[in-house]
């Protein structure tokens, strides 16, 4: 074997080792945009939030160098694909560098229930202006949903009968209609 398979060999067992190593923080990041900006990360999370679902992708230090939000739409968040460029955005720092300019991407949502703790599955699809160039960056996400805040009406935890309170007021039959909106999603 000479030097130069060699290095073609390591090189290939070094990525190999850098995207399992993304896969088990419960995720992955891939594409030509890693040639301009630092896409390593610990750890990612998803978070829903009164106006919307954040997938975070987060170092070890606590910076998040990419962030995938998603406004909610009306009624509850179901599975299927959103055009980001509509309907939410992808932004993130890492160190003194921001994430480029995003201009187009997509959000596939295969998993998930707006509970604490529930499983959520996505993979997404992005496009950002890198000086005269466009570089492509894709991931897929595997973790648990943290709810962080709740919009009035809107019913994130299904498991209860029903999420107003006794009283039969009109914001308590907005939550209901909300479970209910998110039982018919699921």
């Amino acid at each position: 074997m000479n030097f130069r398979s060699l290095f073609a060999f390591l090189s290939i067992c070094l990525c190999a080792l850098a995207l399992s190593a993304c896969s088990d923080a419960g995720g992955s990041l891939t594409g030509s945009l890693g040639n301009y900006y630092r896409l390593d990360f610990d750890q990612a999370r998803a978070r829903l939030y009164s106006s919307e679902l954040a997938l975070e992708y987060v170092a070890e230090d606590a910076q998040v160098p990419v962030r995938i939000s998603l406004n909610l739409p009306e009624g509850a968040i179901k599975t299927g694909t959103y055009d980001l460029a509509e309907q939410g955005d992808i932004t993130g720092q890492r160190g003194d560098s921001r994430i480029p300019r995003f201009i187009s991407g997509t959000l596939d949502i295969q998993k998930f229930s707006a509970k604490e703790g529930a499983d959520i599955e996505a993979t997404f699809e992005a496009t950002f202006q890198t000086g005269r160039d466009k570089s492509t960056l894709s991931g897929d996400i595997s973790t648990q949903l943290e709810v962080i805040e709740q919009e009035r009406g809107y019913a994130y935890d299904a498991g209860e009968e029903d999420a107003g309170d006794a009283s039969g007021d009109a914001a308590s039959d907005d939550a209901g209609e909300g479970a209910d909106a998110l039982e018919d999603a699921n």
